[in-house]
């Protein structure tokens, strides 16, 4: 750790900006491995853009051409091609608006991209601390995916359209009624009904096109009057479909180097990263009495040159420090020692009351330490919800002396903290401050 402490000091000297991220990003280039090899182009954004397009082009192709006897059904269309998409891009909004406020929201177990993200590395755990900056990758790309797809599906009803002869006619075997179809038609075309009354449906189409499988025979008069629901699909295409992927698209992109640069700074390890580049090197300094400290024995370190965060809530659960002082760990050594507070040891009553005047106090991030050896208890989430309020939560496991501690141990109390009510959470081992 003093190697570390001198090597990131030196690292921030050589640093021309005091900004966080760049003060990081040169702390990446000045202990990253040489590469062997230039950097890959970015040709597989464009092929994957590509086959979008083409993979909406070929299923509104395909529906269509699949239809029988020429006959596309207009309520199938509407809810594979339109409410569909609308579906999916109201989940978008959601994700994209919860990721600006600073949340990150969950990925479904069968996720397409989470089956995609998970086997494209050797190890899956590589993507477990960076899945917030997956999800925004994610969304970004899977927007303009979405964008392109709906483009393709566009060009295909119109070409395709153009080529063979199509009629479109409704059914359904729910009871739907003319009237409610055409308030239906009535309310989805309000958008452009004023500026283009040629993408609206009369009431004589909607009549005229009710399909029941029995009818064999269509005059070339029924026909005709059935291609008149062609300039109402298109701009319901264009406005439910295409136009919420192209505004989501848009708002990713902006929003995209923000997030992208919160969830670098918030990766585990980035603050002390940063405090060990712009922090004194800690030298071990006697503190007053300490004649009377040697004579007893006590040689503990203290870090009189690192200046406190009164923003720092420390919680030592179950006496996990003991006897320890906070400056004898390296993730600990700027929480102000008034901020300490000894959790665990006593009623489940009185633990509470004592957080919750803690619950008010303008904390910006909490740390926890526990016992690596000891298994995670239900006692301990119910109290950490009570300081909810605080943003960020960092669980720390204490290592037995001289031990290591099992990745098993490590992924129970990962597990542990997923479900806790904070906007970031993460888990990681205590440092020993190691001095001459």
């Amino acid at each position: 750790m003093d190697a570390l402490r001198s090597r990131d000091h030196q690292l921030a000297a050589n640093c021309p900006n005091d900004d966080d991220a760049a003060q990081l990003l040169c702390w990446l280039n000045g202990v990253a491995a040489p590469r062997d090899s230039a950097p890959r182009t970015g040709a597989l954004l464009p092929l994957s853009g590509l086959t979008a397009g083409l993979l909406g082009f070929m299923a509104m192709a395909g529906f269509l051409l699949s239809s029988g006897r020429g006959l596309v059904n207009v309520l199938v269309l509407l809810s594979v091609f339109v409410l569909l998409q609308c579906a999916m891009s109201a989940l978008s909004a959601f994700v994209l608006l919860r990721m600006a406020r600073g949340s990150v929201a969950p990925v479904l177990p069968s996720s397409p991209a989470r089956w995609l993200a998970l086997r494209s590395l050797p190890d899956a755990r590589d993507l477990r601390e960076v899945s917030s900056a997956v999800r925004l990758l994610a969304l970004r790309y899977g927007q303009a995916w979405g964008l392109l797809f709906t483009l393709g599906a566009l060009l295909a009803f119109v070409i395709v359209p153009a080529l063979a002869d199509f009629s479109f006619v409704w059914g359904s075997t729910f009871p739907v009624s003319t009237g409610l179809m055409q308030s239906a038609t009535a309310g989805l075309a309000a958008p452009w009904s004023t500026l283009a009354p040629w993408a609206t449906v009369t009431p004589d189409v909607i009549a005229s096109s009710r399909f029941h499988p029995a009818i064999y025979s269509i005059d070339q008069a029924g026909i005709e009057r059935m291609r008149g629901w062609w300039g109402f699909l298109f701009l319901s295409l264009t406005v439910y479909a295409l136009l919420p992927r192209l505004l989501l698209w848009i708002g990713a992109t902006l929003y995209y180097p923000r997030l992208v640069r919160r969830s670098f700074l918030a990766y585990p390890g980035a603050r002390l990263v940063l405090q060990r580049m712009r922090r004194p090197l800690v030298s071990t300094q006697a503190a007053h009495g300490s004649t009377q400290a040697q004579a007893a024995g006590d040689t503990a370190p203290t870090a009189a040159s690192v200046p406190l965060d009164g923003h720092l809530l420390l919680l030592d659960w179950s006496a996990a420090l003991g006897d320890e002082s906070p400056a004898n760990f390296e993730e600990l050594l700027a929480v102000d020692p008034r901020n300490l507070l000894r959790v665990g040891g006593g009623s489940f009553r009185a633990e509470r009351e004592k957080l919750e005047q803690q619950a008010t106090t303008g904390f910006d991030h909490l740390l926890v330490v526990v016992k690596s050896w000891e298994p995670p208890m239900a006692e301990l989430a119910d109290l950490l919800a009570v300081l909810a309020n605080i943003e960020h939560c960092s669980i720390y496991l204490l290592p037995l002396a001289g031990k290591a501690v099992p990745h098993r141990k490590v992924e129970d109390w990962r597990s542990f903290a997923r479900p806790l009510p904070f906007r970031r959470v993460d888990v990681g081992l205590l440092n020993r401050v190691v001095t001459p």
